[in-house]
């Protein structure tokens, strides 16, 4: 591209040396707070990327798309980054990684390093609604958001059948013959004490759960209500339980809860399988037989739930077809394709393993 912005721009915008942006661009060099945020404005203003054509001509290297995630503190991050940067490379293109963590901001910590890093486009997994209506995704490079929380017509979207897949898996359960079907992973909005059954939940909440457009719990928890609503039952909300962390020890914790409260669970929906990974391993050490006593199933068809004891019946959301479909709405971007804004939706399977006997 001929009229590309080049450093020498960016210097003369934001009045520094380019040595100075250069050291911004590396992380390296002692400068004022002031200073590095003048440059990093100005390289969002003029849209400035590393031009990664001419480092991969210098180096050798090859297209580079990058990938913004949570973290790796449960299987999910992982699972799904392999599988972005194995069929990234049969397109041909690397992946750089940057993680925001699952605490404070989330995808706004780490834009400023994308201007440095110098991905053709981003993939940005949000684990979080987007402020100021997704105005994050409003970048110099090409953007494909993948999660369950609204792109407002800003990116293309990649996302899940959450409702579908869950009230489609709390009714074979209920189809079943079985009542007590507990729910592990309530949405953070639910309470102030954690971990917290909705047992005392006040009527605006769950309205507001209940209704809400986007959001991963919300919407997974929302299939779980309507599998009863459908079939004229009740919900036991002193079995829905908060959970304030969604890994393994969130799991544990919201399975203590609800078994403290007295209540006795034929089965236990967990809205991903950390938590029931988690959930297992403190039915266990409480004596109680997963299928036999409780029977137990996550979301998500995580590698490990193959290989847990018992082996995890999960709701498998096709992750393979999500990451390619996301890849390749990415690459179709950078390599040109300027057309409206595309959303789309994975299908899903419940994969019956050890940890049910229906």
């Amino acid at each position: 591209m001929s009229n590309r912005v080049t450093i020498k721009d960016v210097a003369r915008e934001a009045e520094v040396s380019i040595k100075t942006v250069s050291n911004v661009l590396n992380n390296c060099g002692s400068m004022r707070p002031a200073t590095r945020q003048r440059v990093e404005e100005a390289m969002k203003r003029l849209g400035y990327t590393l031009n990664v054509s001419a480092r991969a001509m210098k180096t050798g290297g090859t297209r580079l798309i990058g990938l913004g995630i949570f973290d790796f503190s449960q299987p999910f991050a992982p699972y799904l980054a392999d599988i972005i940067i194995d069929y990234a490379r049969q397109r041909e293109y690397g992946v750089i990684i940057n993680t925001y963590g699952s605490a404070g901001q989330g995808i706004p910590t780490i834009v400023n390093d994308t201007y440095r890093l110098g991905a053709d486009g981003w993939l940005f997994f949000t684990d979080r609604p987007l402020g100021s209506e997704g105005a994050v995704l409003e970048q110099p490079y090409p953007v494909v958001l993948a999660g369950d929380y609204l792109s407002y017509g800003k990116s293309d979207l990649v996302t899940m059948s959450n409702v579908a897949a869950v009230s489609d898996t709390t009714g074979h359960l209920l189809d079943a013959g079985l009542r007590r079907i507990a729910l592990l992973g309530a949405p953070h909005d639910c309470g102030e004490n954690l971990p917290l059954s909705l047992k005392d939940m006040d009527e605006s909440t769950k309205r507001a759960i209940l209704t809400a457009s986007e959001g991963t719990q919300h919407l997974r928890m929302q299939g779980y209500v309507k599998a009863f609503e459908r079939r004229g039952l009740q919900v036991d909300w002193s079995t829905v339980i908060f959970a304030p962390f969604w890994n393994q020890s969130g799991g544990v914790r919201a399975a203590r809860e609800l078994l403290d409260s007295g209540a006795q669970p034929e089965a236990i929906i967990c809205l991903n399988d950390a938590m029931a990974f988690g959930a297992m391993h403190e039915l266990q050490r409480r004596g109680l037989r997963v299928p036999e006593d409780v029977q137990v199933v996550g979301f998500d068809n995580v590698p490990e739930g193959e290989f847990s004891t018992p082996a995890l019946t999960t709701i498998d959301p096709h992750v393979e077809d999500y990451a390619r479909h996301a890849v390749d709405m990415l690459i179709e971007r950078i390599e040109g394709y300027d057309g409206p804004t595309r959303t789309y939706t994975t299908d899903f399977e419940l994969v019956e393993r050890a940890s049910t006997s229906l």
